[in-house]
């Protein structure tokens, strides 16, 4: 992996008021400004990073986050989405042109299971994903869709009949990543109720995909997500995921880029967990 082909995930924003018991987020953060934003996504391209993902916190509640996209997109990156999608119908029309790939979450098709593993006000997601999945086929998408599943005892028996539910809808999604739910932060409040067997995991998984061999499924557990991913924050610290903690590799505003550059690519761990967590972005490239 080289730093053309890492996706640097930048977190625009740190709000959110869904709840989630999953999220990581740093709320003390504050947001950058729009212009320095710009000036850091522009330095990133001088630098030589060529993906880029926007994600928070939930990146939508950011008012500018599509004139961010926009500045990515006109620099030449290719741009990935995280959200949970609440905004993704009314902005299409902008994200359209700009935007290549969105990820969203589905982990359950009934109030109770989206409540268990998220919250009380993501009980409807499946419905979120319901509407987007029969609206675009009719509105000339051209943004992949990845969706990405939690797995946890709260649905672990259930798999089958969300990816079942998935598949009867009119939109074909490119990727779907299952991730072993994750018994830290927050989540170990959750964590004799949701947590799950690596081994049951694996098994599930491998038995969901022989089951549905034509869509897109892959996986990943908590060993394998964890430090697998490199992550920028709202005041452009660049950071690793580790376990509970984070390891601070630099500043993408005021490090130098050499710097930068070694911190994130000398180490060969690092590297390789980032690259078999998003290889499914190879998969389905954009063409720039």
């Amino acid at each position: 992996m080289d730093i053309t082909n890492l996706l640097l995930d930048y977190r625009i924003t740190s709000h959110c008021d869904l709840g989630c018991d999953l999220c990581f987020r740093n709320p003390r953060i504050q947001d950058s400004s729009l212009p320095s934003a710009l000036n850091v996504i522009e330095r990133m391209h001088r630098m030589g990073f060529r993906r880029i993902g926007f994600t928070g916190g939930e990146p939508t509640s950011r008012a500018d986050y599509i004139n961010l996209i926009e500045y990515a997109k006109q620099m030449g990156f290719m741009t990935y989405l995280s959200t949970v999608g609440h905004r993704f119908i009314m902005d299409h029309e902008r994200l359209n042109p700009v935007l290549d790939w969105v990820g969203m979450p589905i982990d359950g098709i009934d109030k109770r299971v989206n409540s268990d593993i998220r919250s009380d006000k993501m009980s409807n997601q499946h419905r979120v994903i319901k509407n987007i999945l029969t609206w675009l086929p009719n509105n000339n998408n051209l943004i992949n869709i990845k969706l990405t599943t939690v797995v946890s005892q709260s649905n672990v028996n259930l798999l089958a009949d969300i990816v079942s539910w998935v598949d009867a809808l009119p939109c074909k999604i490119q990727a779907w990543r299952f991730y072993q739910f994750c018994p830290l932060g927050v989540g170990k409040e959750k964590r004799d109720k949701l947590e799950i067997n690596t081994g049951v995991f694996i098994n599930k998984m491998e038995v969901l995909k022989k089951q549905y061999p034509n869509i897109p499924i892959s996986w990943a557990t908590f060993d394998e997500r964890d430090k697998a991913n490199v992550v920028m924050e709202p005041n452009f610290d660049i950071i690793i995921p580790d376990g509970e903690n984070y390891t601070l590799l630099g500043n993408m505003l005021t490090d130098f880029p050499d710097k930068i550059i070694n911190a994130i690519f000398g180490n060969n761990e690092i590297m390789r967990k980032c690259e078999n967590n998003r290889f499914w972005l190879d998969e389905r490239e954009f063409t720039a």
